[in-house]
């Protein structure tokens, strides 16, 4: 017999009316009527039987040889009550009202989730966000810990900016969208954060500043000294014309067709000369280059030894574009760099001008296989 497992949403009042004959086999007599399914309409043939809904759970109607059997079926609801699990700015900007921790032997990232929310939903929770996963008692098991969200959260307190030497130190998100004035660079032996903090904020104070951003903090040789450069701001600090960092490249194929279709679909193309909310200070031409780091704030960019550019994009610009072919490849590779002129070697050669790395996995001995989409 063949069985077909069904969720019902839905299912309107109706009757069902099978009969056997003396041999045993089954007759269908009447059709159960207007059973909704997903939006389908569903009958009952004498190869089929069906899993019904009661109130909160399921029932499978077995029919014997020799027996009438008359069902009623009346109007039920059924609503699968699945906690959402939060990105990492929504639950920023929501508080938790519970944190719970969850273990148990998970093989991926996905299962830890998976009981995570059935947890969330135990406890009545809308949402979910996972704040740490970590090895349990060396055992193979996972702590998963997680903060829970009711459906009318509150907001989250904005953080306050601290204030050191009487300047304030901002965050990226408000450094990106002003306008720095100057740098100020320092350089010396600084055994914490705090000392840092305290030698850029005494020469951003020197230059009569009201907020800084440290941009660049590397180390200046092997005997532990570090050199940290800052931009430094106005208190009326002129607002920067922004865009996305997951815009289309203007001169890709999708870009070119989303400017032909204008509206809604041309806003969603990059405008050349305009810096991205990714990177701070960018393309406003403060500072030295080698003191910013910074560019033009753009998209990773390998460029090859015969000179040919190729750019990196991101998952959400890739999901935004069509690729027209794609690569993969095995090596042993030591870093991302490496990876990405591998992978932009290969994409220059089939024509492309971006490429998107959609996945990359350890294979043995070291060597490294990863898969890249191709765009023009």
């Amino acid at each position: 017999m063949l069985v077909k497992r069904l969720f019902f949403q839905h299912i309107e009042k109706c009757y069902l009316s099978v009969v056997y004959d003396s041999g045993g086999k089954q007759k269908l007599t009447q059709t159960v009527t207007a059973i909704k399914c997903n939006n389908q309409t569903f009958s009952v043939n004498n190869n089929t039987s069906i899993w019904f809904a009661q109130g909160k759970g399921l029932f499978f109607m077995k029919l014997k040889n020799t027996l009438l059997a008359s069902a009623l079926l009346t109007t039920a609801t059924l609503s699968a009550h699945a906690a959402t699990e939060l990105t990492p700015e929504q639950a920023a900007a929501l508080k938790p009202y519970d944190r719970v921790v969850v273990t148990g032997r998970f093989n991926a990232i996905g299962d830890a989730v998976q009981a995570v929310s059935r947890k969330a939903d135990k406890d009545g929770a809308a949402s979910f966000y996972v704040v740490d996963t970590s090895d349990y008692g060396n055992g193979g098991n996972w702590r998963v810990t997680a903060d829970l969200y009711k459906e009318d959260a509150p907001k989250a307190d904005a953080p306050k900016n601290r204030i050191i030497n009487g300047v304030m130190e901002l965050p990226k998100d408000q450094a990106v969208e002003l306008m720095p004035y100057d740098t100020v660079t320092v350089q010396g032996f600084y055994r914490s954060q705090p000392e840092v903090n305290d030698a850029i904020t005494k020469a951003a104070k020197a230059k009569g500043a009201y907020a800084f951003f440290i941009v660049r903090q590397v180390d200046a040789n092997q005997g532990g000294n570090q050199r940290i450069t800052a931009y430094i701001y106005k208190k009326d600090a002129e607002k920067r014309v922004l865009q996305s960092p997951d815009a289309i490249p203007a001169d890709s194929e999708a870009g070119r067709a989303a400017l032909a279709k204008g509206g809604e679909a041309a806003k969603n193309v990059e405008i050349p000369g305009v810096a991205t909310t990714a990177a701070v200070g960018s393309g406003t031409g403060v500072g030295r280059f080698f003191e910013t780091q910074s560019s033009k704030g753009g998209r990773y960019t390998v460029t090859l030894p015969n000179g040919t550019k190729v750019e990196e994009v991101n998952k959400v610009t890739a999901a935004q574009m069509v690729p027209f072919d794609n690569i993969q490849f095995t090596g042993n590779y030591g870093n991302m760099t490496e990876i990405s002129y591998q992978t932009a070697k290969r994409a220059a050669k089939k024509g492309a001008k971006y490429y998107h790395i959609t996945r990359q996995w350890q294979e043995r001995g070291g060597n490294i296989t990863i898969s890249a989409d191709l765009y023009k």
